[in-house]
């Protein structure tokens, strides 16, 4: 992207939405715009990545850059058992996964980033596994209004909100994106 300073300014492309299904002409599915921009689904690249790093199971999401846990009830997502969130936050900051210790928990953007509209039940995007059904998710994200409450994004179809911190519920660690 060319900037008003003369500088090319590399950016990573917003991610489609998940929806493949056409409803109309001119809407999302139909133009499936997104990782990477102006193509269609069938000449895109894969926009995850799967690798098992230092024995661990991970995913690398190209339009992000970000690194996530295959297994959303594993080890990196603290077995699969909910925390109130400052425990979900020193969850991941403390976490050794895949050979990095720089783990967090992701923002609401981040998180919302592997979820489609084109399933539920879970609405986390394939590749990932052992996704909860009808749970919610935290994000490192702070209410806007209430500082006692962050955003959480729930797992049976895409939709955020805020609830108290004090409340459990599940975690998902990610890396990268600084």
């Amino acid at each position: 992207m060319q900037m008003e300073t003369g500088q090319t300014i590399l950016t990573r492309l917003l991610p489609k939405t998940g929806q493949l299904t056409a409803r109309r002409v001119g809407g999302d599915g139909y133009y499936q715009y997104g990782w990477w921009k102006g193509l269609r689904l069938a000449n895109n690249k894969p926009r995850f990545v799967s690798k098992t790093i230092d024995g661990d199971d991970v995913v690398i999401d190209r339009a992000t850059g970000l690194m996530w846990p295959k297994d959303c009830s594993g080890a990196a997502a603290n077995s699969g058992d909910s925390a109130v969130w400052n425990a979900a936050i020193d969850f991941c900051v403390a976490l050794d996964f895949a050979g990095f210790t720089d783990w967090r928990l992701p923002n609401i953007f981040e998180l919302i980033s592997i979820n489609t509209l084109e399933s539920m039940n879970p609405s986390i995007i394939t590749p990932f596994i052992n996704v909860p059904s009808s749970t919610h998710f935290w994000s490192s994200t702070t209410g806007r209004e209430v500082a006692a409450e962050a955003y959480a994004s729930y797992t049976g179809y895409l939709s955020i909100g805020t609830t108290g911190k004090v409340v459990s519920k599940n975690l998902l660690a990610v890396r990268g994106g600084g």
